[in-house]
């Protein structure tokens, strides 16, 4: 005699995971341009729905932000677990590394999506707000180790100069046939040489 789980139809196959969609909509998105993809082309391509799209992203822009998003909640994380007796910028720079690191690992098209911010006016205005929260937790973090206000000039200046070099990588990497290690690499260079010059900012 059958079980009921045996006499169950197959159903529909399992939908694709967050991170094959976000492949699959970015690739479509530098091909296409970002404008001209729509959601539900991005759902037919994958072989979901509009609904499970929604659920894993929000929004067509979600697809390019969520990740990043993620980003800033790592880079958070990571600054608050960090060692008192680590020096702050040092801190810092350990954390964008860090970070980023887990990003650009966790998806293999993290980096693909700055190719499009670019390249679009629509998301490089929606890329303000989520600029400035990376550069938010910086600034609290230089705020609460030297007992200031994130909005003082110190944390803002030393923030505003860390994103500038993470912009400026992400940006050259472009334009490389460079690796994912070759970036790190090149970015905690970068950002040792600002953060050791910004020092004197801090106090002893």
């Amino acid at each position: 005699m059958q079980t009921k789980r045996e006499m169950r139809s197959p159903g529909r196959p399992p939908a694709a995971s967050r991170g094959a969609v976000e492949e699959v909509a970015l690739a479509l998105m530098l091909r296409d341009g970002y404008e001209a993809v729509t959601v539900e082309a991005i759902a037919d391509a994958v072989g979901i729905g509009r609904t499970t799209f929604f659920r894993y992203f929000g929004s067509k822009a979600g697809v390019i932000w969520s990740a990043f998003d993620d980003t800033i909640a790592w880079l958070d994380t990571s600054l608050q677990v960090s060692d008192d007796d680590v020096e702050a910028l040092d801190a810092v720079r350990l954390s964008i590394i860090s970070s980023t690191r887990s990003a650009i690992y966790e998806s293999d098209v993290w980096l693909e999506r700055f190719k499009l911010l670019d390249a679009n006016s629509a998301l490089r205005a929606d890329a303000y707000g989520h600029w400035e929260q990376w550069k938010y937790v910086i600034a609290a973090f230089i705020a609460r180790r030297t007992q200031e206000s994130a909005a003082a000039p110190v944390p803002m200046a030393i923030a505003g100069a860390c994103q500038g070099i993470f912009l400026a990588e992400l940006r050259n990497w472009q334009n490389s046939d460079e690796n994912r290690e070759d970036l790190l690499a090149r970015l905690d260079d970068h950002l040792e040489k600002v953060c050791t010059a910004l020092q004197p900012l801090l106090p002893s």
